[in-house]
């Protein structure tokens, strides 16, 4: 079964931006796990969107990735036929992920 990944980030200044796309850049370059499906900004929150197999594992390997360039604000995947996400990142937390 294929899932949609989403690793948000809070920001959505020009230097935000530029980072992100950088990152994504990055992550479609290295990404064993997944691939990069594009992005999507605005209202203060930049989203990166990776089709995977194994949301856990890809998220996992994207957060080794980006080590030291931006930390997500929040993760979670969803089946790509489904609606609902499933939250992976923060852990712990009860509040369902939500795309903003």
């Amino acid at each position: 079964m294929e899932y949609q990944l989403v690793i948000e980030f809070s920001g959505d200044s020009t230097e935000d931006f530029d980072k992100t796309i950088a990152l994504e850049k990055l992550l479609e370059e290295q990404l064993e796990n997944g691939e990069v499906d594009g992005n999507d900004v605005g209202l203060g929150v930049i989203n990166i969107f990776i089709i995977t197999n194994d949301p856990k594992k890809c998220f996992a390997e994207a957060m080794e990735k980006i080590a030291g360039s931006l930390t997500p604000a929040a993760a979670g995947y969803r089946p790509l036929e489904g609606e609902d996400y499933i939250r992976l990142w923060p852990t712990g937390g009860n509040t369902p992920f939500e795309l903003r």
